[in-house]
């Protein structure tokens, strides 16, 4: 049985103490306020974050060593500058072919650890990899627009390490139709079959008008340094089938699309740090599944389909759009340090906008936990909600939960 925060019992207890009042000295004032409280503040935040040094794993044996391009040899470098209609490529390496069209560039690598620096601006270029090779992107003030397609596509498997250059300032951009191949995906602006790892202490937007943002088919991990916007009218703003960590840096997601997530992550999803803010404008998409039914689909600033473990850093969600969720769930989660922040404002006319939805259970231990719904059940579990002792704040209204350590 779901654990709900009842909205129509507070409702009608709210009735019972307008009648009662005829009778006692209940301050309706105060009762009324709970129902007319002001949400916490979600805006994007692009100012600077002070972080802790990012130590690189040095030991082969952990699982997170592969994932620190430091620990990698990127002795073979190929330039790539774009301008305008053309690309100039410099260097060569054994085992690598680039084939050109324009300014829109298929590489194939086979040689192992490689290294493309891309710098310079393109209204009408991409970068397209095949191979079953890592490889190291450096973006060094690179502006690159696909009106086709994604702006960087990875058909590899293994890992790209995206480097964002030291003070610069990136930008990626897709098209509003895109031209397919077939047996090939391409679902973001910036897409990956393989893991993306960012790094680095510059700067990368992604404009995404035809598909999602940024997205891998495998996992996410983003490190200290970085800075990301990410703004998609379509879909999703950042998504990873096989989970999502994020141990620092600034990232900023706006998402307007029908049903869009901000980030969703259909693995485990680790925070340890950094600043995560996501807001999410778009409002239920109403459609026909396969048996020509009416299939419906909120979105959500934040959607996970398994576990979420929050051990640090700031994390901030807002849906403004009918039936939206600040956070929405199909397992549990875990909060044990850091603050995190759910609001959710959006009508319900389809579907019933919440703070926090969970189809599992809510752990609270540490941190500062805060959700808020407007029309709707600030919090719902289909488990339970187990809050830690040691808390200094546990307070439970009608429209607001906050818990804090």
């Amino acid at each position: 049985m779901k654990k709900v925060l009842r909205y129509s019992l507070l409702l009608s207890a709210l009735a019972l103490a307008m009648v009662s009042c005829q009778k006692d000295d209940t301050d309706m004032a105060a009762i009324l306020a709970e129902y007319q409280v002001e949400p916490a503040s979600v805006e994007l935040d692009f100012t600077e974050l002070t972080e802790a040094p990012d130590v690189p794993v040095t030991d082969e044996n952990d699982s997170a060593f592969n994932d620190y391009e430091e620990n990698s040899p990127w002795n073979k470098v190929i330039n790539i500058a774009f301008d305008g209609e053309n690309a100039t490529v410099s260097g060569s390496v054994p085992g690598v072919a680039i084939q050109s069209d324009g300014a829109h560039l298929t590489i194939l690598n086979l040689s192992g650890p490689v290294k493309f620096v891309v710098s310079g601006k393109t209204t009408n270029g991409s970068l397209k990899f095949y191979g079953d090779k890592r490889f190291q992107i450096l973006l060094n003030g690179a502006e690159i627009t696909n009106p086709h397609g994604a702006a960087i596509n990875n058909q590899g498997s293994k890992s790209l390490y995206v480097v964002l250059a030291d003070g610069t300032v990136n930008r990626l951009q897709d098209g509003t139709s895109y031209v397919m191949v077939d047996e090939e995906d391409q679902k973001a602006a910036l897409f990956s079959e393989g893991q993306i790892i960012f790094s680095g202490h510059g700067e990368l937007s992604v404009i995404a008008v035809g598909r999602g943002g940024i997205r891998s088919d495998d996992y996410v991990r983003i490190r200290p340094g970085v800075k990301i916007y990410v703004n998609s009218s379509a879909l999703d703003g950042l998504r990873a089938n096989d989970g999502i960590i994020v141990d620092g840096g600034v990232v900023n997601i706006e998402t307007t699309g029908a049903g869009a997530k901000g980030v969703r992550s259909g693995g485990v999803m680790t925070v340890n740090g950094g600043r995560m803010i996501a807001v999410s404008a778009g409002d239920t998409r109403v459609g026909l599944d396969d048996d020509g039914l009416t299939d419906t689909t909120a979105c959500a600033a934040l959607y996970c389909d398994t576990l979420l473990t929050v051990k640090g850093g700031v994390l901030k969600f807002k849906a403004t759009g009918d039936g939206g969720k600040g956070l929405n769930s199909k397992w549990d989660a875990q909060f044990q340090g850091g603050t995190f922040i759910a609001v959710a404002t959006g009508t319900r006319m389809v579907k019933k906008p919440k703070g926090v939805k969970l189809d599992g259970s809510l752990y609270i231990s540490g941190g500062y936990f805060y959700s808020y719904s407007k029309r709707s059940d600030p919090v719902e579990t289909g488990g339970t909600m187990h809050v830690a002792t040691g808390y200094t704040t546990y307070s439970l209204g009608p429209k607001v939960v906050t818990i804090a350590f």
